[in-house]
Order: structure tokens, then sequence, then C-alpha cells
């Protein structure tokens, strides 16, 4: 009973660290996990009674009688086997699913196969072994009884966090990611200068491909800066300002001068030829706090 108590304690506190719309994600896929596992047991079971009744019927392949009526030629092969590694796939697609979800709701990155690792029977190795087979049965088993509990997932991706929270860590990364486009890690110079409301990015930050496209492309470096950016707006890994959807994806620009007219820290971001790329704020004290909030200062 008391054993029972500490897993019950450690369940609330895993539903306490995340918001209610992550909790409601994962409750919802861990149903239809569970639904699909159930469903695909139930199918294990009836193509088992169905080749039972052909085999009463007809005998096995060695019979003169037999003929395989179950053989699909038009649509999805079934067999005993195929169902298992079904079974057996949905628990690592189970954890990836969650992963990914908190990973790209918190652009944080946390890899699934290490949960994956963790959670889920390894493999058997070392066919030499004399026992290999009872081992693979044994593993098998294991695999078609087992089901992953979303909060066991979660508790890994925490443990991935090195003690922070989801949003602490999306801001370690994204100030990480903001840090290393604006600063030269060999010189320890910055590759922006800020005057008054305008921060200018002075290296390799756009890119202008001329005739025949005449259109501009946003670098890598300059993406990382504008996710910082849209966070310095909206508060939220989640929520993008108006436009700036389209300049993380692989999108070429028609003009060279962006406006933001939703933004209220930021007003307009401006292209050239050289490489170079501004940022107007709508003030030199939003400017600073971008710089010394994203930005900081050499390592």
């Amino acid at each position: 009973m008391e054993l029972l108590q500490k897993f019950a304690a450690v369940e609330v506190q895993t539903d306490r660290r995340i918001a209610e719309t992550d909790k409601n994600y994962c409750e919802r896929h861990q149903k239809a996990y569970e639904a699909a596992i159930s469903s695909f047991q139930e199918l294990a079971f009836f193509w088992e009674d169905m080749n039972k009744v052909q085999q009463e019927l007809l005998g096995g392949k060695e019979s003169s009688f037999f003929y395989n009526y179950l053989a699909s030629h038009n649509g999805p092969s079934i067999s005993q086997a195929a169902i298992n590694n079904h079974i057996e796939a949905l628990h690592k697609d189970f954890i990836m699913n969650l992963t990914y979800y908190f990973n790209s709701a918190y652009h944080v990155s946390v890899e699934s196969s290490e949960i994956s690792g963790v959670l889920l029977p390894k493999k058997p190795e070392g066919r030499w072994q004399d026992n290999y087979v009872e081992i693979c049965e044994a593993y098998q088993a294991q695999m078609q009884s087992l089901v992953v509990r979303y909060q066991d997932v979660v508790d890994q991706i925490i443990l991935r966090l090195d003690g922070r929270s989801f949003s602490e860590q999306a801001f370690y990364e994204l100030f990480a990611k903001c840090h290393s486009a604006a600063w030269n890690d060999s010189t320890q110079k910055p590759k922006f200068e800020r005057k008054k409301d305008t921060l200018s990015f002075t290296g390799y930050f756009c890119r202008f491909r001329g005739w025949p496209y005449n259109k501009w492309e946003v670098c890598n470096s300059m993406k990382d800066i504008l996710y910082g950016l849209a966070n310095f707006e909206t508060d939220s890994y989640r929520v993008f300002p108006v436009g700036f959807s389209e300049l993380f994806r692989y999108h070429e620009i028609e003009e060279p001068l962006v406006e933001f007219p939703t933004c209220k820290k930021v007003k307009q971001m401006k292209l050239f030829k050289n490489n170079r790329v501004d940022l107007k704020f709508h003030s030199p004290q939003l400017a600073e706090q971008f710089v010394n909030k994203y930005l900081g200062t050499a390592s």
C-alpha cells in the first residue's frame, strides 16, 4: 500500500510540472495509444482463430487440400508476426510523439531514442547464447504486454532538462542560439552594434539573389535571432507575431524591408546586399532590453 501511494505521489508531481494543455494532450494520446494496442491484440486473437479454422478444414501446408484463403492479394498483408511487430512499434511511436510535442511546444531538444532506451525492454543481442531463443520469447512477451505511461515519458524528459522547467529550458536553449549567432566564438566580439533604436547585425545574416530572381533569403543565424525576437514580442514559445512564420521557413522575400505592423516592441527588419540586417525597435529602451536578455555579453 505504501508503494502504491509513492507512485501516486510521483504521478501528481509530474502532472503539476506540466501545463493543463500539455496534460490534456498527453492524456488523449495515452488513451489512443492504449486503444490501438487493445485493438491489435484483438486482431491477433481473431487472426489466430481464423487460421485455426482454415487448418481444421484444409489442414496444414503439407496437406493436399491446402489453400491459403487468408492471403491478401490486393490489400494489406496480415500475419501474426506483422501484428506483433506493430504492437511493439507502438511503444516507440508513443514515446517519440510525446517527445516531439514537448520539443516543438517549448523549443527544447530531447532525444526520444534515449527515453525509449530507458523505458522499453532491451532487445536481445548475442545469438551465440545457448538460451537466446528463450530470451527472445521473454522479450517479445514483455513488449506485447507493455503499456508505457505518459507520466514516465514526461519524467524522463524533465530529467534531461538539467533540473529546469520546460519554460526555463526553452529560454536557456533560445538564449544559447541567439548568443551564438550574435557573437564571434573565436574573437569574443559581437557581430552587431546598437544605435539608439536599431540593432545592426553585420556579418552573413541575409543573402540577396540577383537576376533573374531578385529575391532575399534570411540566413540561419538571423533566424535564430528572430526566434528570440518572437519570444521577446509575445513572451511565448508557441505564438509567433504575424509574418514571423514565413521568415522561419525556407521562404524567399520579395522586398528588403519587412514591416511588423502588429508588434509593439519591434517595428521592422531591413536587409542589405552586403549581408547586413537591421532590426528597428519602437524605442531605444526596447532595443537595449532585447540585447541584454537575448544576446548577452561575451562568454
